[in-house]
C-alpha cells in the first residue's frame, strides 16, 4: 500500500509539475511548440512598428502615401497659385494698356487740361518785315500728351502793303525744327484777321510737368514788306522772357484748350 500510494502522490506530483512548466511557459513567452520569443512591440517580426515584415512596411507605405497625397496638394495648389498669378499679371497687362489708350486724354474722353503755352517777344520792334514769337508748350495736365496732336495759334493783322503771300521759319527748337511746320490761315476778330498755325510731327509726348522746350518760330512776307505790329491780338514787346500770355492760343486735336480766342 506504502508503495502504491507513493506511486499515486508521485504521478499527482508530476501533474503538478507539468502544469506549472506550462504556466511559466506562457508567462515568459515561450512557445511549447517551438523555440524563440515571440515578436513584441520592438521586435523584427511582422507585428513590430519599425519591423521589416509586412507590419513596418505597411506603416512605411501609409506615410509614404500621406507623402505623396500632400505632394499632390502642394503641387494643385502651387497651380492654383501660378494660375492667380497669371490671371492677375493679365488683368495688370489689360489696366496698363486701358490707360495708355487713355493716356492722351483727360476724363470721359475730353481734352486733358492744364496744357497751355508760354510766350516771348523775340523781336520787339513792331514795324519791320519779320515777326519774330517764341514758344513754349508746358503740360500740367496728369496725362500724357503727344506733341502731334498740339498746334499754336498766333494771331496778327496782314497789312495790304506788298506781297500777301508769307513765308515760315523755325531758326530753332528743342525738339528739332524738322518736327515744326507753319501754316497761315485768315480769320477775323479784334485785332486779327491772320494767324500763324504751328503743328508738329514725330513721336514726342509730353509727360505730365513736362515742357517741349523753345520753339522759335519766325515768318515774313515773301517780298519782306513791313508789317505793323502795334494792333496785332498776340503782340505784346513787354513779355521779353517766357510767360503764360493767353492771347496764344493752345488746341488738342482741334479743340481750344488753352488761351482767348480774338
Amino acid at each position: 500500500m506504502r508503495t502504491r500510494g507513493f506511486d499515486v502522490s508521485s504521478a499527482r506530483m508530476g501533474i503538478l509539475v507539468s502544469v506549472a512548466a506550462l504556466l511559466a511557459a506562457c508567462a515568459y513567452g515561450v512557445d511549447p511548440d517551438r523555440s524563440g520569443l515571440e515578436p513584441g512591440s520592438g521586435g523584427a517580426g511582422p507585428g513590430g512598428a519599425g519591423g521589416g515584415g509586412p507590419g513596418g512596411a505597411s506603416s512605411s507605405s501609409s506615410s509614404s502615401a500621406s507623402s505623396s497625397s500632400a505632394s499632390s496638394s502642394s503641387a494643385s495648389s502651387s497651380s492654383a497659385s501660378s494660375a492667380s498669378s497669371a490671371s492677375s499679371s493679365s488683368a495688370s497687362s489689360a489696366s496698363s494698356a486701358s490707360s495708355s489708350s487713355a493716356s492722351s486724354t483727360g476724363a470721359g474722353g475730353a481734352p486733358p487740361t492744364g496744357l497751355y503755352v508760354r510766350y516771348k517777344a523775340s523781336d520787339t520792334n513792331a514795324t519791320n518785315a519779320e515777326i519774330k514769337p517764341h514758344f513754349n508748350i508746358a503740360n500740367g495736365s496728369d496725362a500724357s500728351v503727344s506733341l502731334s496732336e498740339l498746334t499754336i495759334r498766333y494771331y496778327y493783322t496782314l497789312e495790304p502793303n506788298g506781297s500777301q503771300s508769307e513765308v515760315f521759319h523755325c531758326d530753332y527748337a528743342f525738339v528739332g525744327c524738322g518736327k515744326v511746320s507753319g501754316a497761315f490761315m485768315t480769320t477775323s476778330g479784334a485785332n486779327a484777321d491772320h494767324y500763324l498755325q504751328v503743328s508738329f510731327s514725330g513721336a514726342d509726348v509730353l509727360a505730365p510737368g513736362q515742357q517741349s522746350g523753345e520753339i522759335q518760330a519766325r515768318y515774313n512776307k515773301s517780298d519782306y514788306a513791313s508789317y505793323d505790329e502795334t494792333n496785332d491780338y498776340s503782340f505784346d514787346p513787354t513779355k521779353t522772357s517766357f510767360t503764360e500770355w493767353d492771347r496764344v492760343t493752345l488746341y488738342h486735336n482741334g479743340t481750344l484748350v488753352w488761351g482767348v480766342e480774338p
